[in-house]
């Protein structure tokens, strides 16, 4: 098989302080996997700090080329377009300025690109819970959702089937340029908003369709979550918001469910202000029972305790991301009403 050219994709907004540590661990993954020619494509999606100093002195030690693309606050799925169209190489990794790649990584799974099925991979993300213990919170939520792949990590292939059993992301997406510009080019938003149209579960249900995706602990990273409790809960909103657009959709494993929360939702307002004294201990209750499902659906004991503290918080949160993504949508229908909802 002749060497596949790497490009690496980085969307960034305000990554001063991340993007440099994040492209230090690629090339040293690049390096250990004895691959030349690596092509850097940061796509500086409206930064206001120093990312692209940061990025321009990370990879000059590493002597591969950088190409930097600026454009208007515009969202990371269009920042990912942007960079996979300038990209050049045979191959692409997106990849999260928070996320560092493990220096074995390229090497385990390069030589693994041989046949069509096996040339997507999503990495094996572990949270970096020594940095900050909220961190703890999306892995046990992610150790619950994906928990067929997470009760016995190894290397697995699914496919469309299995879609919204297994973990998957552009967390560190490895896949052949010509898959992923196949699978934008079909992509389509049901939201019109770009910064809550989600930026990865929508386009990888085209290649899982298709392809199918690899996963194994051979191809990991480590992803370094949010330290403060008001980014977390900004992200969290975040990620309300896009699941409207990446799961309520039909066919999807969590469209009921979606529809059920917004469905019941106004009926929980109407009885906090009719019943304002049950609200803390239904909160309790609520932060205890979150805790105590997450270990019994196999999340570790200290990462189930973040869950219990963070539990009301995150919902608030999440729940206002989520309708504010439904309402994006309903704008969506209102405007384009040939879109179907899931």
């Amino acid at each position: 098989m002749p060497a596949l050219r790497l490009s690496v994709v980085i969307p960034v907004h305000n990554g001063a302080g991340w993007i440099g540590g994040c492209l230090e661990a690629v090339g040293t993954a690049a390096e250990t996997a004895s691959l030349s020619g690596v092509e850097f494509v940061v796509v500086d999606d409206g930064s206001t700090d120093a990312t692209v100093v940061e990025a321009e002195a990370a990879v000059r030690p590493i002597s591969s080329t950088l190409v930097v693309l600026t454009q208007p606050n515009s969202g990371r799925l269009a920042a990912r377009a942007a960079g996979l169209s300038a990209a050049e190489g045979e191959m692409v990794l997106f990849i999260d300025t928070r996320v560092r790649l493990d220096p074995g990584a390229l090497a385990f799974v390069f030589p693994l690109l041989e046949r069509p099925e096996d040339q997507v991979w999503t990495a094996h993300t572990v949270a970096n819970t020594d940095l900050s213990p909220i961190a703890g919170f999306w892995q046990a939520i992610e150790h619950v959702a994906w928990r067929r792949y997470w009760r016995r990590p190894s290397r697995t292939w699914f496919g469309i089937d299995e879609f919204d059993y297994y973990p998957k992301g552009t967390t560190a997406l490895l896949a052949p340029r010509h898959v992923l510009l196949d699978a934008f080019d079909a992509y389509e938003p049901t939201v019109d908003d770009q910064h809550i149209s989600n930026d990865d579960t929508a386009v990888l249900r085209w290649v899982a369709e298709r392809y199918g995706l690899n996963i194994a602990p051979g191809y990991s990273c480590v992803y370094n979550s949010r330290t403060t409790l008001r980014d977390f809960l900004q992200h969290a909103r975040h990620r309300g918001a896009v699941l409207i657009d990446g799961y309520l959709r039909p066919g999807a494993r969590f469209s009921r469910a979606i529809v059920v929360v917004l469905a019941a939702s106004p009926l929980g307002a109407v009885a906090v202000i009719r019943a304002p004294r049950l609200v803390v201990p239904a909160a309790g209750l609520a932060s205890v029972g979150a805790g105590l499902g997450v270990l019994a659906g196999g999340a570790r004991s200290r990462d189930s305790v973040v869950v219990s503290v963070l539990a009301v918080p995150f919902g608030v949160f999440y729940l206002a991301g989520m309708w504010r993504g439904a309402f994006a949508r309903l704008r969506s229908l209102r405007s384009s009403p040939a879109r179907t909802v899931g």
